[in-house]
């Protein structure tokens, strides 16, 4: 069955249609869930009301064309609100301290695209950043795309899609950031 028959399916009341179209996009609201918070139950937690929210109100969605980039605006509104009750308030030292102290790649032996760790090389960047990236080239999003899905500009979209590519290849060749 394809995508947009199990939305039409799904809207029409079809539960396991809705199960189906999570199963299909699950690995990418996990990947966006990362990109917020920290530990799996939390990340589980976001999908789970992201799930149940999506179901309830899937009725509402005019275009089923747009039914992802709803969903993860769903998912991104559930991730502020657990980041907000758990992680605002606890410093995430620890987690810097493991990042600063992985060892840089050696690039003079293999290829650098079989030694990109993707996941380290982005985890220097801020929430925006990671979140513009991961949209982008996990997600496949379009700038304009990603602009409606964060509620930006286009220009705001790709100037910090530009800035955070400046970063990965500074971090990626020295290390570390020159903020």
């Amino acid at each position: 069955m394809i995508f947009e028959e199990l939305i039409i399916q799904a809207k029409s009341g079809n539960k396991e249609a809705f199960t189906e179209l999570i199963l299909h996009i699950s690995n990418d609201l996990y990947k966006i869930g990362k990109t917020r918070l920290y530990e799996d139950s939390d990340i589980n937690d976001a999908i789970q009301e992201t799930m149940i929210k999506a179901y309830k109100n899937l009725k509402k969605l005019k275009e089923i064309s747009n039914f992802k980039s709803w969903i993860i605006k769903i998912l991104i509104n559930e991730c502020n609100k657990i980041y907000i009750k758990k992680y605002k308030k606890e410093k995430l030292i620890e987690k810097i301290k493991t990042a600063e102290n992985i060892n840089r790649i050696d690039n003079s032996t293999t290829s650098i695209d079989s030694k990109i760790n993707f996941e380290l090389l982005i985890d220097k960047l801020n929430h925006e950043e990671k979140l513009i990236v991961i949209l982008y080239y996990n997600n496949k999003y379009s700038c304009s795309e990603i602009a409606e899905i964060l509620n930006m500009n286009i220009n705001t979209v790709k100037s910090r899609l530009k800035r955070a590519k400046e970063k990965v290849k500074k971090y990626y060749n020295g290390g570390v950031f020159y903020e």
